[in-house]
């Protein structure tokens, strides 16, 4: 039986996180954080009297029996909290981002390392049935050579809360396009090389954190990726992310579970739903959206604390997709172009990209 303590049971702990982990097989919630009583309250109500809860997520992790946790505060707080669950000996599933700046990535993987313990960052996007396809068609030669990928989110704003607040979320692309830049560095499997993005706050100005923005990344070979995020537009238009070779095209919706795959000499021109199995994990988020991949994540999460295995979506993986947001924050701020050496350092090897394990044995 694995032992999982939750720090943070707020609305998305309990609901993305809480109730997912009780329809793993030999796993077992122990015990929840959070500085709401309401929260703890609702906690129990979930999970059973059985539950032990604290205010304090250091009294999560004092715990003996606790074999692993998932992190699941406010952005700032993942450092902390992972480095010091790592180094009392836990198993951590930290939710994205990994840390606010590089040096807090490097610190928290580094004791995951000392540690011997499973680092897993909460990128439930690779899980997605959706992407997962995606994904293994590129791999097989659908599209033939890769050149372009782009992202279009047109969507309500965040939830209200610390999440309007910059210090505490690292900045809108941190906070909400960190999946989006991830999955760009995953599917392009090559280094990410510079950086430019505009962005403002034109229309939600009651909060400090931009409401738009258009980015685009430079990879190694001239591969490019675009990503175009507004967060005043509440409905009519669904998360688009494609991708484009010298052979064909791949098109998704992800609310509506759609790929759309056309090859470009006219063999092939296919329109699939891509549900993900059983559809059960799935919570709708603040402005009225279904996320899905988290059960799938934590059982990836619990497979390899079981088998130790590096995940999928490992430390490295995560370090570089903070990076990609912070080119992109500064590229916003300075109003230039932001090279990657500058945010990861002068040893940044081109042909070094962190992959990940693979999601499925071979």
């Amino acid at each position: 039986m694995l032992k999982i303590g939750l720090l943070g049971a707020g609305w998305f702990g309990r609901e993305a996180h809480l109730r997912n982990l009780l329809k793993l097989k030999e796993v077992q919630v122990t015990a929840v954080s959070s500085r709401s009583r309401e929260s703890l309250d609702a906690s129990k109500e979930i999970v059973g009297p059985e539950l032990k809860t604290f205010s304090d997520w250091r009294e999560v992790v004092a715990l003996d029996e606790v074999d692993a946790v998932i992190v699941a505060l406010t952005n700032d707080q993942h450092h902390e909290a992972a480095t010091a669950a790592l180094r009392a000996g836990k198993h951590v599933l930290c939710e994205k981002p990994l840390g606010l700046t590089i040096a807090e990535c490097d610190e928290i993987i580094a004791a995951a390392g000392e540690a011997g313990k499973v680092l897993q960052i909460g990128h439930e996007m690779r899980f997605q049935r959706l992407y997962v396809e995606m994904r293994e068609r590129m791999e097989g030669g659908a599209i033939g050579d890769l050149q372009l990928m782009w992202c279009r989110e047109f969507r309500g704003p965040m939830r209200p809360g610390w999440r309007s607040s910059e210090a505490r979320t690292g900045g809108t692309i941190l906070e909400k396009n960190v999946h989006h830049l991830d999955l760009f560095n995953w599917m392009m499997d090559r280094p990410p090389l510079r950086v430019s993005a505009h962005g403002g706050t034109n229309v939600l100005k009651d909060r400090e954190i931009l409401d738009n923005a258009q980015i685009l990344i430079e990879y190694e070979g001239g591969r490019r990726a675009t990503l175009e995020l507004c967060l005043f537009a509440p409905s009519g238009s669904d998360c688009e992310i494609g991708a484009c070779g010298d052979k064909g095209r791949i098109d998704t919706k992800n609310q509506a579970l759609e790929l759309v795959h056309h090859r470009f000499d006219g063999t092939e021109h296919r329109v699939l739903q891509i549900p993900d199995e059983g559809d059960a994990d799935h919570f709708v988020d603040g402005s009225g959206r279904v996320d899905r991949g988290i059960k799938p994540q934590l059982e990836h999460f619990v497979e390899c604390v079981r088998q130790d295995r590096t995940p999928l979506n490992d430390g490295p993986a995560a370090r570089l997709a903070v990076a990609v947001c912070l080119a992109a924050q500064e590229s916003i701020r300075r109003r230039e172009t932001v090279w990657m050496e500058e945010i990861l350092g002068t040893g940044y090897e081109k042909s070094d990209v962190p992959r990940g394990a693979p999601l499925f044995e071979k």
